[in-house]
């Protein structure tokens, strides 16, 4: 793990820093709140589309993706058009102009318009991928080329710029904010209060949660309103990178495997591996969306990586396989 990924899970972990680090970072504090406060005071735009945001309050992590590929498949068994509108994280090419591609289309083009809507693209067909840094134009521009009703806005819940219908908070139940101070100190974009804005809530990964009841009385006092959801993030297969074959998932138990993974919560990860009964040699953990060089896809025995990564490999070994997860409630 490089000293940037060391770096970043200390502060996720909220773990004690040097103190001329910890000074620095903190004075980037004031330019984080300034950002936000000035978005939150500006225009408002609606369009002709039901907008439905899922976002977080913090910086990586919470498992937002497969939340969005469940309502994704849900609107469109329902009959309705559906667009994902993205910034395109990830991706190769500026997301200064807006991109709208069909699906079947931006599956295969994670540098066009990033891996994560490549990956929904993948697990929804018939979803049509929005890409571009301004999102009110891709949300036109999919409702004028595809007559979209349902834009589903990805990462949204700071981009207030375009009026939603729901605004659907993801937090992350094993870590939900931290140290509690605001990026980059901490990992919050913005001060817990913020989740006031939410009309809905989805907790993930609660079976790692080390206080939920914690976490469930900071949202009845922030966003008492708002229905909350407790899930779980739950493997639902394995597939080889080479050729899409199925693996069953009991081919990790009692195997010594090597992690890769760019995801914003790499020990999760780990752990989900652990939980299936594999032993975790090495885990090779890079910045969330970066592009992982093929040499660290390069080991002994299985090389196990996640489904969002694996959306950017054109070749791999046939050693290399990727996990597929699916969010599933918990019991009350």
């Amino acid at each position: 793990m490089s000293w940037q990924s060391e770096l970043r899970e200390r502060i996720a972990a909220g773990e004690p820093l040097p103190f001329p680090l910890a000074a620095l970072l903190s004075a980037g504090v004031p330019l984080q709140r300034m950002g936000m406060w000035w978005r939150l005071r500006g225009p408002r735009e609606r369009v002709d589309a039901h907008v439905i945001s899922f976002g977080n309050i913090t910086a990586g992590g919470t498992g937002k993706t497969p939340a969005v590929i469940e309502r994704v498949e849900r609107e469109l068994a329902a009959g309705r058009i559906v667009a994902v509108l993205t910034r395109g994280y990830g991706s190769r090419t500026p997301a200064t102009s807006p991109l709208v591609l069909r699906g079947d289309e931006a599956a295969d083009r994670w540098d066009l318009v990033g891996d994560e809507p490549a990956l929904i693209a993948r697990r929804c067909p018939g979803v049509v991928i929005a890409r571009s840094s301004d999102r009110v134009a891709a949300a036109r521009l999919a409702i004028e080329r595809f007559a979209c009703d349902t834009l589903i806005l990805d990462d949204g819940y700071q981009y207030v710029r375009l009026e939603r219908d729901e605004n659907v908070a993801v937090i992350n139940a094993g870590n939900a904010f931290g140290s509690g101070y605001l990026l980059p100190r901490g990992i919050l974009r913005e001060p817990v209060s913020a989740l006031a804005r939410a009309t809905h809530v989805i907790l993930t990964h609660c079976d790692q949660a080390k206080d939920l009841e914690a976490t469930l009385e900071v949202l009845r006092k922030h966003c008492p309103n708002a229905p909350v959801r407790k899930t779980r993030h739950t493997p639902e297969r394995l597939w080889r990178v080479t050729d899409g074959a199925a693996v069953p998932l009991e081919h990790l138990r009692g195997e010594t495997v090597t992690a890769v993974c760019a995801v914003g919560n790499p020990t999760g990860f780990r752990a989900t591996l652990e939980s299936l009964g594999a032993t975790v040699a090495e885990l090779r953990a890079f910045r969330d969306h970066a592009e992982i060089p093929p040499e660290a896809f390069r080991a002994a025995g299985l090389v196990i990586t996640t489904e969002k990564d694996a959306v950017r490999l054109a070749t791999a070994e046939a050693n290399v396989l990727a996990l597929r997860i699916a969010l599933r409630d918990v019991d009350a």
